[in-house]
């Protein structure tokens, strides 16, 4: 990845844990626009829930990277291998996970 546009998404979000195995799809959606590509090279996350959370990112529906939170807490973690989107791709986010808080998400990408 070269130099770029930086794309950031942020939210905040109330979240009510339904369990590990039914992920609730967040209103956080990034199409790789036309004639560009794109890579995320960070992400961060910070949570007042009282049990670990697991954050993913999908591709195109499929999930690409899993990112778990530890309860009451925040982790930021810069990525060594960035994977390479091409123009059309959809990017979501999803979580799942037990209990109820706020979820704070920062996800950096580079836009080329």
């Amino acid at each position: 990845m070269g130099e770029g546009t930086p794309v950031l998404l942020q939210t905040i979000v109330e979240f009510e844990g339904k369990g590990f195995f039914n992920p609730q799809m967040l209103d956080l959606r990034y199409v790789v626009p036309a004639n560009r590509t794109t890579g995320m090279l960070y992400f961060r996350a910070g949570s007042t829930i009282s049990s670990l959370v697991n954050v993913s990112i999908l591709r195109n529906g499929q999930v690409l990277r899993y990112f778990p939170v530890a309860a009451d807490s925040a982790i930021h973690v810069s990525l060594a291998i960035v994977e390479e989107h091409p123009a059309g791709t959809v990017l979501d986010v999803c979580v799942a996970g037990e209990g109820s808080g706020l979820l704070i998400l920062d996800l950096g990408y580079l836009e080329v």
